[in-house]
């Protein structure tokens, strides 16, 4: 596998930098942080770049609050020169990571996502009698450092690049040398890169007659249940170097409805789960809320309900 080099001077990139700053800017123009930077963009946006060329750019402190989707999470916020700093670092990284996914990873994709992701169970729930329906026990508190650093050496080499990366890394932790902050932007890439190696392992070892996997969600299709469980097996097996668990695997008939990113999935339709639904309505009342008392711009607003897009033009 060739590894990519010559990354650093391109995220360190002034014009990088800028686009990086626009991206970040999206839904926080009205901030005091944005507002702030703002005052001295092209100043402040040379400093960062200073800092990093000289190894001196450290990563800042994490402001942390509870979403209930529906159940409870901790969302982590960086500061908003992080984000530029994230996203100038993806705008670099995205294509080599693209290169390491397989076709049905549906997560953090250009030309993916969760429509996509539905669309293909339909066809498989349409044409195999059972699936196996996996996701991991805590997955974002769960990734181990070092595992994820020898993953990131595997394809890059530039060790400037590596050693800003490592530093986005090592930044937070749930427990020593554990954990991504779920609301990072490299953390969505990281964590989706993380699994990369299960989804060839699955396709190109255990070939199912079908495979789908968003972030740590995943289906399996067959027309053999023992198959399924055959398949099960190896993929725990696979997974215990990376120190990762399943939650309770489901192994049932695809007339049943395969319960996929919040919806139920067969040959005859694609309907939202009741708890998605319910999910929703919650988040449009208080995306409402936000926008009222000035937490949200009009931006983001319609940024966010567009990420909530419902299915039925898929029924």
């Amino acid at each position: 596998m060739k590894r990519a080099g010559n990354l650093f001077e391109q995220i360190t990139d002034f014009n990088n930098l800028r686009a990086a700053y626009l991206k970040a800017l999206k839904g926080k123009r009205l901030s005091n942080s944005a507002l702030i930077f703002d005052l001295k963009t092209d100043e402040n946006l040379y400093r960062i770049k200073k800092e990093l060329e000289s190894g001196e750019y450290k990563i800042g402190k994490y402001r942390q609050f509870k979403i209930y989707d529906p159940k409870e999470r901790i969302i982590t916020a960086a500061r908003f020169e992080d984000r530029i700093v994230h996203h100038a670092i993806m705008n670099v990284l995205e294509p080599v990571f693209e290169k390491q996914f397989v076709f049905h990873t549906y997560a953090c994709r250009k030309q993916k996502g969760t429509h996509k992701a539905i669309q293909y169970a339909f066809k498989k729930a349409g044409s195999c009698k059972y699936f196996l329906k996996l996701d991991v026990r805590k997955y974002f508190d769960s990734v181990p450092h070092k595992k994820l650093k020898e993953l990131l050496f595997r394809i890059i080499k530039d060790r400037k690049c590596l050693a800003l990366l490592f530093g986005v890394i090592d930044s937070y932790s749930v427990s020593d040398g554990l954990g991504l902050p779920i609301g990072n932007l490299t953390s969505q890439f990281f964590a989706n890169y993380y699994l990369s190696p299960l989804d060839h392992f699955v396709l190109e070892k255990l070939k199912p007659k079908g495979y789908a996997r968003y972030m740590d969600d995943i289906a399996v299709f067959s027309d053999s249940k023992t198959a399924l469980k055959n398949i099960l097996f190896e993929m725990q097996k696979f997974i215990e170097p990376f120190s990762l668990l399943f939650k309770q695997p489901v192994i049932s008939s695809c007339r049943a409805g395969v319960p996929f990113l919040g919806y139920s999935v067969s040959g005859r339709g694609i309907s939202l789960l009741g708890r998605t639904r319910r999910r929703k309505a919650r988040k449009i009342r208080w995306l409402a809320y936000e926008f009222r008392q000035g937490l949200i711009d009009g931006e983001k607003l319609a940024d966010r309900i567009s990420c909530m897009g419902i299915c039925s033009s898929l029924i």
